[in-house]
């Protein structure tokens, strides 16, 4: 038994597996061809006696320790002999190969031998989508820790996922996902996401309606009744490097001049040395939520600021939760994320004059 990567030549034989393996959803000529040219993505074939008898595909989360199994099928005249065990074994090392953490999927409800496959090698069951599939049948999504990790699990609450609806309210759903863990009264729905936007925005960005700074989501949280916490290594004016327009500028600058004089007038701490791993790490022991700005070139190669909520620390690793869910993803690509510190240290920091945010929330 063989195992190598995917040729433009295998495709015709890919289809012919796919189209015999499901029902619905079915991968085509051009989805493999797409996967094969993908630099964080990786279809690994399986031949026996010279024939493919089995593939899977796997895309590697840019920017961190997570894998998506995308894919995995077997020839249906070759099924019951184990080789569907030993692909996926293949196919685990090849992510941990590649830096990876954790494996994750999403299998339909009624896919019995798959699921009875992936859970005899270890996988758990960490969330159900209803409605999912083409045909409107669930997903049953699974994951497995592929490499051990050293240290204790460090957490606060745990944090539900909220996914955006807009392309510049990163900032409110962080902010909606850290206050539902500590408030289930807390609403989850874009009338409050937009809201809280309102709330907190700088107005403009370098194009397109204006995120939300630090200041603006700290004020938010606090007005709805959390303990706040603002982390800021600068006291110059944020986000207006690429903002050409002198206008737009002024604007920017007289909204932050107004949210900073609101925080000293609400008495909300405000801590203007950089925060460190150490720092995260108190915030989670003291049953506190970190909601942090990053650089989304890291995830995405975007260069914008955004922002994720963090869930958990382990060893050298940290966990967050991604709002933004783009076109090909789904929560399983966005829920506990996992990051090296290497990694992490590198996206927590935006634009030239690396600036790093916390807005931490404590129930009060």
């Amino acid at each position: 038994m063989k195992y190598r990567p995917a040729k433009i030549s295998d495709i015709p034989k890919l289809v012919s597996l796919e189209n015999s393996s499901f029902d619905s959803d079915q991968l085509t000529d051009r989805n493999f061809k797409y996967f094969i040219d993908l630099s964080h993505g990786e279809i690994l074939v399986q031949e026996l006696e010279g024939e493919i008898s089995g593939y899977g595909v796997i895309l590697f989360h840019r920017g961190t320790a997570l894998s998506r199994l995308y894919s995995l099928a077997v020839d249906q005249k070759l099924r019951g002999k184990g080789l569907g065990k030993k692909l996926l074994l293949k196919l685990e090392k090849m992510a941990k190969d590649r830096g990876s953490t954790y494996l994750r999927l999403e299998v339909k409800s009624s896919n019995r031998s798959a699921i009875q496959l992936y859970e005899s090698c270890g996988y758990r069951k960490f969330a159900l989508k209803k409605d999912y599939y083409e045909d409107h049948e669930d997903a049953q999504c699974y994951e497995k820790k592929i490499r051990n990790l050293s240290g204790k699990v460090i957490k606060g609450p745990k944090v539900p996922h909220y996914q955006q609806t807009t392309e510049f309210t990163c900032g409110p759903s962080s902010l909606l996902m850290a206050m539902k863990a500590l408030s289930k009264k807390t609403k989850f729905n874009r009338e409050h996401e937009i809201e809280i936007w309102r709330e907190a925005t700088t107005i403009f960005m370098t194009s397109g309606h204006g995120g939300c700074g630090p200041h603006g989501l700290a004020l938010a949280a606090h007005k709805r009744g959390f303990e706040v916490e603002l982390y800021l290594n600068s006291s110059a004016p944020l986000f207006i490097e690429g903002v050409r327009s002198k206008h737009k500028k002024e604007i920017i600058e007289l909204v932050q001049k107004d949210f900073e004089n609101k925080i000293k007038k609400e008495k909300i701490k405000v801590f203007k040395d950089e925060y460190d791993w150490d720092t995260i790490r108190e915030i989670f022991a003291h049953g506190g939520i970190p909601v942090l700005l990053i650089s989304a070139y890291r995830l995405t190669e975007t260069k914008a600021p955004h922002w994720i909520v963090l869930t958990a620390m382990e060893g050298d690793f940290i966990y967050f939760h991604d709002p933004e869910i783009d076109a090909g993803q789904s929560v399983v690509d966005n829920f506990n994320v996992p990051v090296r510190r290497d990694e992490f240290e590198l996206m927590a920091k935006f634009g030239s004059r690396q600036l790093k945010s916390i807005v931490a929330l404590y129930r009060d």
